[in-house]
Order: structure tokens, then sequence, then C-alpha cells
């Protein structure tokens, strides 16, 4: 397995930012739950369009990121966004949702970064990332959005250091020195595992969840947060996490 076989970085080796600025920048995390949610039941009238629409009011999202998504585009028309955001979608049902009045896009990609055991096998895992320029300022952030391997909290068949390093690899080698980093998902691992834990220590870990023990997270090369909220599930078996920060 290719994505088992990674180099481990320099113990020294970090991703957190010293050239942060003041650039107000609103993301989202959600695992939409999408064949419960919108394959059972039909979407609930939009509960989850509803739910973003509803935390949008105050201001835009610049960036979401969805885990379990197998239409952005209907999830964008149920929280009448679809005319203002552009978006990715990557394998195994993730998506990067960008606000086209205030970001370009200007690189995409994405790679597995793991795979599930056979106990609770679903298939590889996703580092599906875009990298953006913000219009007014020059600045980029470069997003990545990630749906972790099964059993929780055991990296899956590649384990937690293999998963950490992959995805750490995928930033690496394709955000630029200069750009902001922003990494969203559903890690299927919470803060008590070593996952989480090896990438706090390149990042800075910016906002857990609770759902399932808390293994939603948010983490960031900037360490300047200005707000963070959990607007709930919205008919998701997973929070919906809202994070405001100075890039």
């Amino acid at each position: 397995m290719n994505w088992c076989n990674v180099a481990i970085p320099e113990e020294s080796w970090s991703l957190r930012s010293n050239t942060c600025g003041h650039l107000k920048v609103k993301a989202l995390s959600y695992n939409l739950f999408w064949w419960n949610l919108f394959k059972k039941h039909g979407g609930r009238g939009g509960s989850a369009g509803q739910l973003i629409s509803s935390a949008q009011s105050s201001s835009p999202f610049d960036f979401m990121g969805f885990q379990e998504c197998e239409n952005i585009q209907r999830v964008l028309n149920d929280a009448g966004l679809s005319h203002h955001y552009g978006f990715l979608e990557g394998e195994h049902a993730v998506a990067i949702a960008y606000r086209k009045a205030s970001w370009q896009l200007i690189a995409y990609g994405g790679e597995d970064v793991a795979e599930d055991r056979a106990t609770q096998w679903f298939g590889t895992r996703p580092g599906h990332w875009g990298r953006f320029r913000h219009f007014g300022s020059g600045k980029v952030v470069f997003v990545l959005n990630h749906h972790g391997p099964l059993p929780k909290n055991t990296g899956g068949l590649c384990g937690t250091r293999a998963t950490a390093y992959n995805i750490l690899k995928v930033i690496a080698s394709n955000a630029h020195a200069d750009d902001a980093v922003l990494v969203v998902g559903d890690f299927n691992s919470d803060a008590s595992s070593k996952t989480h834990r090896l990438l706090a220590h390149h990042l800075h870990g910016i906002y857990t969840g609770t759902s399932f023990g808390g293994v939603d997270h948010i983490f960031s090369s900037c360490a300047n947060v200005v707000s963070r909220r959990n607007l709930g599930e919205g008919g998701s078996d997973h929070d919906a996490l809202e994070v405001v920060l100075e890039v």
C-alpha cells in the first residue's frame, strides 16, 4: 500500500506560521450523513442547507468542507447559495465550496492518504485540497478536506502515524511557503488519538466537535481564532463546526 509507506517529518518541521495577517476567514466543516439524511429521509426539507443558511446570516462562509457529500449542488441549493459559491468535488464523497466573490481557485487536487481496516471497510480515504487567492489582499489559503479511516482512533489499515504523515505530506507537496493552511474534516479520530496529536504538533488544533466523542476537527497554520461555534447537527449525526480566524 503506497500510502502506508511515508517518510516521517523532522521533529522541528512545522506548518505553524509566523506570518499570519489580519484577513478574517470564516470556515465550516460538516459531515452530512448522506445515506441517512438524504437517501433515507429525502434531506428532511433541506435541514442541512437551512443550518448553513442560518449561519451565513452574520457573515458569509469563505470555505466549506463537506464529508459524506454526494451532491454538493443540492446542499448549496438548499442553502440558497448556489449562485455565490464555486466548488470542488473529490473522490469518496468529499467536497469543498468557496465564495466566488472573494476567492479565486488557483490549483486543486487530491489523493488517498489512508484506508479502512477489514473489520470496518468502506474503502480508501481522501486528502482533497484547493489553493485559493483572495481578490482583495492577494493572500493564498490552502484548504484540505479529509474524511478519516475506520475503525475510530486506529488510523485504519496503515495506522495513526501513516495517516497523519500522509495528510502532512499532501500539504507539504502542494502548498506554497506563504500559504495559510486550513485543514477540516471528520477524522474518525478524537482528540486523544495519535492522529490528532501528530497533526496538532505540526499545525494548530483550533476546534473540535462533540459528535462520536469529538472526531470532527479544524486545524490551521494560523492560531489567531476570532470565534468558534458548534452549529448543531441539522439532521446529520455530526456537528457542523464554524470558525473565524485571521490569516
